[in-house]
């Protein structure tokens, strides 16, 4: 079975978690839609009572306080068909209270946080109507500023899912950002680790992951939807303002590993910066009782000019280093910057709940501005290494055969006279192609090449064979090759033998081709080590003598626990 790439693997499983996703959308979607004759909106039916007289309204529209900064508005048009039915309305930010009669169905009422009042909009109140429907008419009263104009919103009306489907499909774009901010930071993750593999370390996609997943938690914890149905909305809102305060500290993590080392202290101040207001905040809530959303204005003052701070250091760095990557860094803050003043002016003026997902945008476009910027580096430095390898493996290989060359052999050699004093017993083998002239003369110069491609062929076959974990084959001249064996199991004997066995199935009977052989063992019978160039000697020495022997072939294996015999040489 053949074995699926790693990034294969990766890609199967996005476009899985993608597909998901969709047909999560797509169902609530067509939901929505089958049961969009269950939910009806009530726009008409509203009425004030002012001195007595009936004023009908149309709903949405502007309704100015009176004097006791109250807005009240009747609705006689529910019926007891639609008791039990869900009532959701936004505006609980203006202290709503929903009544009938002198029954009180829904009263805002601050968390610990107050957090509801901050987000402008973003909640719906749900009430369900009660039994007695239809004996009293419907009550909406809101609290605000004398003479202030209020905005009221058409209410819904229909049941338990439904309303929680609208709720869904209204937030369809939150939980869009929300889904490709989680889907990038898992991307990151991939991507370190694959660079990492690579022993190419970057750092700034650890930087990036952190940075998507607090947004994503706190565009979770600071959605209507969490608000309104989560077990915990005051835990949630405390960590939803402590994610807004710090999401930036990984971002500045980025720029400090971006620009020169003689700038990164200028982030580390706003790092700093960011941790103490976070700190601060706390400290202040705790012992003066000042609820986080009255502090809010010194996370967003803080955020604007760290951002604005950010760009006019990369600026700088791109007068001076003109590179793509800091150019879509520029670009990246810059889309940040123009998505949160409009986000900014949009919570501060005016009351328009969706200025998060203005926000959540920019984020995302913001990313998606670093993340090209990484993978152009990263894919540019890959590259890079693998020329670099290209040429390092190019440098060590002999084109012909595919063996490594002469350079690394002796970078072998090296090695070993390096661990020379952990090695139990090292093997060295020559192998020479003793009639490679003669073949080339009788029967030309591609013949040649031939044998000397053969040779090699059958040298690594009966490596393989040979089955020893630490063995490496060269060809370090013309006709010359070489075989180290670190912790030789097998004998020069069988080596050879298992080369000649080998060497007859690649020659067959078309021409004959000679080897000879020389062998050495790095250390003596006694335990004693020879230098590497004397052990190098040795084996040469005996493919000399073998050599010189005309009219026959002879190996020669040089053992020095076969000393004994004369002057140390061996004959097969």
């Amino acid at each position: 079975m053949k074995k699926v790439p790693g990034w294969k693997k990766i890609e199967i499983v996005c476009v899985i978690i993608v597909v998901a996703f969709m047909s999560f959308l797509i169902g609530i979607y067509y939901q929505s839609r089958t049961e969009r004759g269950s939910i009806r909106s009530l726009c008409s039916g509203w009425y004030q009572m002012k001195d007595g007289k009936r004023i009908e309204l149309e709903l949405p529209c502007s309704v100015t306080a009176d004097a006791e900064g109250k807005v009240i508005l009747y609705n006689d048009t529910l019926t007891e068909d639609d008791r039990g039915l869900i009532v959701s309305t936004r505006g609980i930010q203006d202290n709503l209270e929903i009544r009938t009669g002198e029954r009180i169905l829904y009263h805002y009422a601050d968390n610990h946080f107050q957090k509801n009042k901050q987000m402008k909009g973003k909640m719906w109140a749900d009430v369900r109507l009660p039994e007695e429907m239809g004996q009293e008419p419907l009550c909406f009263i809101y609290e605000g500023t004398a003479g202030r104009s209020l905005d009221i919103q058409v209410p819904i009306l229909g049941s338990f899912s439904a309303i929680i489907v609208r709720h869904l499909q209204a937030s369809a774009f939150s939980i869009l950002m929300i889904i490709s901010m989680l889907g990038l930071g898992i991307v990151a993750v991939s991507i370190f680790l694959y660079t990492r593999h690579r022993q190419l370390v970057e750092k700034r996609f650890v930087n990036v992951a952190v940075f998507l997943i607090i947004c994503s938690l706190w565009c979770i914890l600071d959605s209507g939807i969490y608000q309104m149905y989560g077990k915990h909305s005051a835990a949630g809102s405390l960590v939803s303002f402590y994610a807004f305060m710090l999401m930036s500290v990984p971002m500045l993590h980025f720029i400090q590993n971006t620009v020169s080392k003689e700038n990164q202290w200028i982030p580390e101040i706003w790092i700093l910066l960011f941790y103490g207001n976070a700190i601060g905040q706390g400290i202040v809530n705790i012992w003066f009782a000042v609820p986080f959303k009255n502090m809010l204005f010194v996370t967003h003052l803080i955020l604007f000019t760290g951002v604005a701070a950010m760009a006019i250091l990369l600026w700088r760095e791109y007068q001076k280093h003109q590179t793509q990557e800091l150019e879509l860094c520029l670009k990246a803050f810059g889309v940040l910057g123009i998505s949160g003043v409009i986000a900014l002016a949009l919570y501060w003026m005016y009351a328009i709940y969706w200025y998060d997902a203005l926000f959540q945008f920019g984020i995302l476009l913001f990313i998606s501005f670093l993340f090209w910027g990484l993978l152009c580096k990263v894919s540019n430095d890959i590259q890079y290494r693998m020329e670099q390898a290209v040429y390092e493996r190019m440098s060590i290989e002999d084109r012909m055969t595919g063996m490594k060359n002469r350079k690394a052999f002796e970078q072998q050699l090296d090695q070993l006279q390096q661990d020379a004093m952990l090695l139990e017993n090292a093997l060295l083998i020559f192998i020479d192609i003793a009639n490679l002239k003669t073949i080339n003369d009788t029967y030309g110069m591609q013949i040649g090449d031939e044998a000397v491609i053969r040779t090699a062929r059958s040298i690594q076959a009966a490596e393989s064979a040979a089955c020893e974990q630490h063995t490496e084959c060269f060809r370090i001249a013309g006709d010359e090759f070489a075989i180290v064996v670190t912790r030789p199991q097998k004998t020069p004997e069988e080596w050879k033998q298992m080369i000649r066995n080998e060497m007859k199935k690649e020659s067959g009977n078309r021409y004959p081709v000679q080897l000879e052989f020389g062998c050495s063992y790095l250390r003596k019978a006694d335990g004693t080590r020879l230098s590497i160039s004397d052990w190098k000697m040795q084996a040469d020495r005996m493919m000399f003598s073998s050599q010189m022997k005309h009219g026959r072939r002879t190996d020669m294996i040089y053992n020095h626990r076969f000393s004994d015999f004369g002057n140390g040489y061996f004959c097969c």
